[in-house]
């Protein structure tokens, strides 16, 4: 890195500035290398930077502490105008990275800004390492090993792995009444029905559940997925296993060890043990009449096709299914591809790392045609409990979907019934989110509303003001401050007109005394049913009260399930 160790150009200095643009620690995106004993080396420089191409991308900063203490850049390693082109001549495919000097308490730090890559990075000395996160979400550069290398490029989208003959398997490994269901589903699900005249052979064909091998036609990924028979699973694709556990508290009430079926087979399979663990809830008001399950049984579906549909097949962990007390989390090896966060869930156009298994379970009806089921996910989450499916635990690793339980919130099943019966027509999903956030938060901007959800705001907009005109929303004030909260007739529809007259007059600090209040009229203790009851609350939004009590120490819980309670602390 000879030819940039000089003295900096005043015109590469960033301007000087009292606040700090540089993160305070570490992260998955994020690393710090001292240079207060020694520059650090061009080898070490490199092989961060590979790391970060070979992840998510990231900044490199020089010249602070691991602890976020800035130090300083070694003053050879200030002057960046040779940075570039550096690493460009020394990572193989060449990549480009923006570089800049920044001053902070009088000290010069190099910001080296480096973008994910479309394809596995080495540097000129043929290292190939990546960055990830260990045990305590430390960040860390490690190898990249050749078995790791077809993860990469499908999570890039550059690569699919299920469209590969399946290692060792032949044409005798494809079960012929796992076609038979394969068939049936494709008939019942009015797919395409010129598939169901097709000879076995043909049929496997069309399907791409066969390929051209090494040694003539052979079961592709996907077909062994779809209608392999089990042994040939195990063997050739011992990766493709599931998990189903329940808890009570901490201790397991079902704790199926891994299994591994073909698609077919498998998600009836899950279906059926997910079944009893799901229970109904019938609420009836005037004409309306809903049964709402723990768990809306079309969005738990269509988050298991998901799970198995997109989860990296060559990580050895299975898709894991666990009921608890609070809900259902339903996780995936192999995090989001390229392009697709938590943030853009709703948005982001539709792409499989297995495109071929994708086309299939499309074509059978399992999946969405439009590649949209996180909408299907979604809408069931809201309609079923009122509360927003909840991504946040997802990592680079893998994909994690938390639904909440389903406690029965009758205010808001009665309304959601009761206007989609006044239209004659179901609501959109992005009004739907309107609602439940609305529903949860009583009054939001829509600036609020997208941080909440990270729905577009032109379409949480366009959802707010058919709402307004209809009576269901009220909104006040004006421009950025303009805020939402749900109207009278959103609360008659739910037979609760009360409430809209206390969560428009009540402030969070006024209803939390109502919560102690209530607690002490009713000899010290207090149930979450209660405060929705008085205060005209959904079930989450009066939890999310009772917690912050708890937390603050001025109730305490006690109890499960239909026994859950909150006790006043005595100290009070």
């Amino acid at each position: 890195m000879e030819a940039h160790r000089n003295a900096r150009s005043v015109s590469q200095v960033a301007e000087r500035d009292s606040s700090r643009r540089i993160p305070l620690k570490e992260n998955l995106h994020v690393e710090f290398k001292s240079e207060k004993h020694r520059p650090q080396s061009d080898a070490e420089i490199i092989d961060n930077i590979v790391a970060f191409a070979n992840a998510e991308g990231g900044t490199l900063y020089l010249g602070v502490e691991d602890d976020g203490t800035i130090t300083g850049a070694s003053s050879q390693h200030v002057d960046i105008s040779g940075l570039a082109a550096f690493v460009y001549n020394q990572t193989v495919p060449p990549i480009s990275v923006r570089a800049d000097v920044v001053v902070v308490d009088d000290c010069d730090v190099v910001e080296i800004e480096v973008l994910p890559s479309q394809q596995i990075v080495a540097s000129k000395r043929g290292r190939i390492v990546q960055r990830r996160l260990r045990s305590g979400d430390v960040p860390e550069v490690v190898p990249m090993y050749p078995s790791q290398f077809i993860a990469r490029l499908s999570q890039q989208r550059e690569y699919d792995y299920s469209d590969q003959p399946a290692p060792g398997a032949t044409m005798d490994d494809l079960d012929s009444r796992a076609r038979i269901l394969l068939r049936e589903r494709i008939r019942q699900t009015h797919g395409d029905q010129h598939l169901l005249a097709l000879s076995d052979e043909d049929f496997d064909r069309a399907l791409d559940l066969v390929v051209e091998g090494n040694e003539g036609m052979q079961p592709s990924i996907s077909g062994l997925l779809m209608i392999g028979t089990v042994e040939s699973l195990r063997r050739c694709i011992p990766t493709a296993q599931a998990s189903f556990q329940v808890l009570s508290g901490t201790s397991p009430r079902k704790n199926d060890d891994p299994f591994i079926l073909p698609l077919v087979q498998m998600f009836d399979y899950v279906d059926a043990l997910m079944q009893p663990w799901n229970s109904n809830h019938e609420i009836k008001s005037g004409l309306i009449h809903v049964n709402i399950s723990d768990f809306d049984h079309q969005a738990f579906r269509e988050a298991m096709v998901n799970a198995f549909c997109h989860r990296d097949y060559t990580e050895m962990s299975p898709v894991r299914f666990r009921i608890d007390d609070e809900g259902l989390t339903i996780s995936n090896p192999g995090g989001f591809i390229q392009g697709v966060d938590t943030t853009n869930l709703l948005s982001a156009q539709p792409h499989s790392r297995n495109r071929q298994l994708s086309s299939i379970l499309k074509t059978a009806g399992y999946a969405e045609q439009i590649g949209r089921g996180v909408d299907v996910i979604y809408q069931g989450a809201i309609s079923s409990s009122g509360t927003l499916p909840d991504y946040s635990q997802s990592n680079v690793g893998e994909v994690v979907l938390f639904l909440r339980r389903a406690v029965p919130d009758a205010a808001f099943a009665r309304m959601i019934t009761g206007i989609e019966q006044r239209r004659n027509a179901s609501l959109s999903l992005w009004e739907l989110i309107v609602l439940s956030l609305l529903a949860e938060y009583h009054r939001l901007t829509v600036g609020q509303m997208h941080e909440y959800s990270h729905v577009e705001t032109r379409r949480l907009n366009s959802a707010i003001e058919g709402l307004v005109e209809e009576g269901v929303v009220v909104a006040s004030g004006s421009g950025a401050s303009r805020s939402f909260i749900l109207g009278t007739l959103a609360y008659e529809e739910a037979g609760n007109r009360e409430g809209f007259l206390r969560q428009r007059e009540m402030s969070k600090g006024q209803r939390m005394n109502v919560i102690i209040d209530l607690a002490r009229a009713n000899g010290d203790v207090v149930t979450t049913a209660q405060v929705m009851d008085r205060l005209g609350l959904s079930y989450i939004s009066a939890y999310r009260m009772l917690k912050t009590l708890q937390n603050d120490e001025i109730l305490r819980h006690e109890g499960s399930g239909p026994s859950s309670r909150y006790r006043i602390v005595k100290s009070r």
